[in-house]
Formats: C-alpha cells, sequence, structure tokens
C-alpha cells in the first residue's frame, strides 16, 4: 500500500466531512443547475449528502480496479463545492475517471456540467485528470470540454 496513496484518500474523505459541516456549502446539482436547490428534491439531496460516508479506503487501496460511488469537496474562496460522484474509477488506487449515471436518455447541459464538476473536484482533491462521461441508459458519452463547463459553472457562484 502506497502511504501517499493512502493520505490521498484520507485528505478527499476528511475534505468532505468538513464540507458537511460548514454553512457555506453548495452542492454540485445545485452549481450545474445555476442556482441553490430549494424544492423537496433539494432537501432529500442535502439529507442524502449528510448521511455519514464509511467509506475505508483500504477498498481502493487493494483493489487493482474498482469503480464507486465517492464523495468529493474542495473549499473556495465562496465556500465548499461538494457531491457524491456516481461512479469513480480508481485504478491501482489512482482515479481515472467519473460517471455521472442517468436514468433517461438526454444528456443536456446540466448533465454535462455536472459530471464536469465532480471530475473538478477529483481532479483538485488528486492532482490528476479523470476521463469525464455521462452514462444514459445503452450508452456512454465522454465530456470533452469538461474543464471549461466545470468553471463556467462556477463563475456563477463566485
Amino acid at each position: 500500500m502506497s502511504l501517499y496513496k493512502y493520505k490521498l484518500l484520507r485528505q478527499a474523505l476528511v475534505r468532505y466531512e468538513r464540507a458537511k459541516q460548514s454553512k457555506e456549502t453548495y452542492y454540485v446539482s445545485e452549481v450545474a443547475r445555476g442556482s441553490r436547490g430549494r424544492g423537496f428534491g433539494a432537501d432529500i439531496g442535502r439529507e442524502v449528502h449528510k448521511a455519514l460516508w464509511g467509506l475505508d479506503p483500504e477498498v481502493i487501496l487493494s483493489t487493482e480496479e474498482v469503480s464507486l460511488p465517492f464523495p468529493l469537496a474542495w473549499r473556495f474562496r465562496f465556500g465548499w463545492l461538494m457531491g457524491v460522484a456516481d461512479l469513480v474509477t480508481f485504478k491501482n488506487a489512482v482515479p481515472t475517471g467519473v460517471v455521472e449515471v442517468k436514468s433517461y436518455n438526454a444528456i443536456k447541459k446540466y448533465e454535462a456540467t455536472q459530471a464536469s464538476l465532480y471530475g473538478l473536484l477529483v481532479m483538485l482533491n488528486f492532482a490528476v485528470r479523470p476521463r469525464v462521461y455521462v452514462k444514459i441508459p445503452g450508452n456512454i458519452v465522454e465530456v470533452e470540454d469538461w474543464e471549461s463547463l466545470a468553471l463556467q459553472a462556477l463563475r456563477y457562484v463566485a
């Protein structure tokens, strides 16, 4: 087990826990939408995000390749950006891909932006550039310009 990789994983989880406690928290889904969520679905999403994550980094460190939901957060000047990516693929404990999974067939700007923000959080937490995808039934589409989409979305928060 690489101590460096373990520390990166632990720090990512610690950041997520700190973001949960902060009053200056923005969720990936609301930033991707361009507004702070206020509806019933937003309240449920916040409760899910506040649930205790017992993710053990050993699962990632001891498996050659694994894809799993992963909690992510990063502190910006405006506050914390946080969310749980549907799937982050780790190869030898290094994140290589982010997949936002949708149950419907349309991929619009919102879905690509949401996936892009998760890509940005992975990049900041692990100092890697992952590939970013949106998966819809029967297809998976790579988001080529994910960095610019993520930065555009952050302009509306800052």
